[in-house]
């Protein structure tokens, strides 16, 4: 383990709530190891250490992501997510794999989404030619993959490659995992608030799931 990731675990460690760590891991269906830390307390130990420590390359950066993300408890899974989004300028079209593999590794909702708008989404808008290799991503095995290419553009608004999103829409319209519908919802509710029309009209066009059609048309 390196010392960056010692120091985190140590912080973390000093504040952990077992009552809360049970609930913690009863929402994440008993999957993951909780200290019971909330985010806020998190960010409070885990800030001023970011602070002391910026990763002087992109190399040093994976490896501490990486590092971290091999860690038992959550928190720190956490942790590697705002450390990485603080850093999210050094990553560049070579770091898509090491994103992909974060997503797939460990992988729920809460560290799949963060990554997925949050890091991979600033990445495709700063190198756009990057969208021609999340489109592989739609047909990957992986749910979580193929999660990510739906929803990478959630924060995009105006910006988002409509034909892009609609593509990978359609491609899983008849997708039978939960979060693969729950995606295509966010994603259509996300970009109809700034071309309702278009999201009306692929809706109700096509053929999706119940819960996606009833989600989308509820604000559209």
């Amino acid at each position: 383990m390196l010392r960056f990731t010692q120091e985190i675990l140590l912080a973390l460690r000093a504040i952990a709530n077992e009552e809360e760590s049970h609930e913690m891991s009863k929402k994440a269906r008993e999957q993951f190891d909780f200290l019971g830390i909330n985010v806020v307390p998190r960010r409070e130990v885990t800030y001023p250490i970011f602070d002391r420590n910026p990763p002087k390359t992109d190399v040093e950066l994976v490896n501490r992501v990486e590092d971290m993300w091999s860690q038992p408890y959550r928190e720190i899974q956490y942790a590697a997510c705002d450390y990485l989004f603080r850093h999210k300028e050094m990553l560049g079209g070579q770091h898509l794999n090491f994103l992909k593999k974060l997503i797939k590794t460990r992988a729920w909702r809460d560290t799949v989404d963060t990554i997925a708008t949050c890091i991979l989404g600033d990445l495709v808008l700063r190198l756009p030619a990057l969208r021609s290799k999340i489109t592989a991503w739609i047909r990957d095995p992986n749910v979580w993959v193929r999660r990510s290419a739906i929803i990478f553009q959630i924060q995009y608004n105006a910006r988002t490659d409509w034909p892009l999103l609609r593509q990978f829409c359609l491609t899983c319209a008849q997708d039978d995992e939960y979060y693969i519908r729950n995606g295509i919802g966010k994603a259509l509710i996300a970009y109809a608030r700034v071309n309702p029309m278009e999201v009306r009209r692929l809706v109700q066009d096509n053929s999706f799931c119940d819960q996606t059609t009833q989600e989308v048309l509820r604000v559209v």
